[in-house]
């Protein structure tokens, strides 16, 4: 989605006049619904615009943030950042180039939430005490009475006789007995996926995507996932009844008359495929379908800034989850596949 600027000077040379103003896109969610205090920014020059002659400085709030800003390295006119630091309600970024600025308004709110659901439900019971990570472990106590946790990040691998997904031993190398995948892009690469874990919008978010941690340095927009093939799946859940006033214990995963609603699908993490749910894109846990879709909206948003921008989203449920697969689509996923 193009962000709201404006373009303002007068030109005096040939690197002047609106043409040779710099473009602002907000690429992580629309500049009124941001979160977390971080965004994934793209800064455009135009071509007739040297930059070793025309500095280009960027500022947030008065600060000057150029430094975060990186070329892509197949557009060298392209530069981004996630931008962070935002405060929460009205923030400006500018960017400046000689007389001629581009201004960009974006409204933050808290990841705890809420953006566009309304007021909380009270009581909120925390769950993260029950939710079981990847490795077996547990979440354990919430951080505070918002129930967050610190993010952490878990590899799981196939072995090369199939089956489930299983934990690896070490990061440091990879198991003897991994199998190789080959994605829908044809890059053919060891069966490991990375799964995060934290709290968005007062639930429990996960992502998973191939990535190999021996080979690749942690992922950023700027430098996502070899493996990953730019497309994204939302897992909604199921159900409906007994969904309210609690975090969820487990995300929506089921796999039913020969479909698979889970984060870890194994058949299309394989191809190249990164997933994302919230317990509280669950409708067995959460029953209110507007704030099933802001966290799917922020889950989203926290996605794009560790990975990028995907090609497309399309979301999968059962029943309840259904339901929320068909939510509108400025809020989550415009694709959906449900039963």
């Amino acid at each position: 989605m193009l962000a709201a600027l404006t373009a303002c000077g007068g030109g005096h040379d040939d690197d002047d006049g609106p043409e040779a103003a710099p473009t602002i896109q907000l690429l992580s969610s629309s500049p009124d619904h941001v979160t977390g205090g971080n965004a994934l920014i793209d800064i455009t020059v135009p071509r007739q615009i040297k930059l070793d002659r025309r500095p280009l400085r960027i500022e947030l709030n008065g600060n000057d943030v150029t430094r975060e800003f990186r070329p892509l390295l197949d557009d060298l006119r392209h530069l981004q950042a996630v931008v962070t630091g935002l405060r929460d309600g009205e923030n400006t970024l500018t960017a400046k180039i000689g007389r001629e600025t581009a201004t960009l308004r974006m409204t933050n709110y808290p990841i705890t939430g809420p953006v566009i659901s309304g007021p909380w439900q009270t009581p909120f019971i925390c769950q993260t005490e029950s939710f079981v990570l990847p490795d077996g472990s547990r979440l354990g106590p919430p951080l505070d009475a918002n129930c967050s946790v610190a993010t952490r990040v878990h590899y799981v691998y196939q072995k090369n006789t199939g089956g489930a997904l299983v934990p690896m031993p070490s990061t440091t190398s990879l198991p003897a007995d991994v199998a190789s995948t080959t994605t829908l892009d044809g890059r053919t690469v060891p069966f490991v996926v990375r799964v995060e874990t934290g709290t968005v919008n007062r639930g429990i978010y996960q992502n998973a995507v191939l990535h190999d941690p021996t080979r690749e340095s942690a992922p950023t927009p700027l430098k996502p996932p070899k493996a990953w093939n730019k497309r994204l799946i939302a897992v909604e859940g199921f159900g409906c009844p007994g969904g309210w006033y609690i975090q969820g214990a487990a995300q929506g995963n089921i796999s039913v008359a020969g479909f698979d609603f889970t984060l870890l699908n194994v058949r299309r993490l394989g191809e190249g495929y990164a997933t994302f749910a919230n317990t509280l894109q669950h409708a067995s846990n959460n029953c209110n379908a507007v704030l099933a879709s802001e966290a799917a909206m922020m889950s989203k948003e926290a996605v794009i800034e560790t990975f990028g921008v995907p090609v497309f989203t399309v979301s999968a449920g059962c029943s309840g989850g259904s339901y929320g697969s068909a939510q509108p689509a400025d809020r989550i996923p415009a694709c959906s596949t449900a039963c």
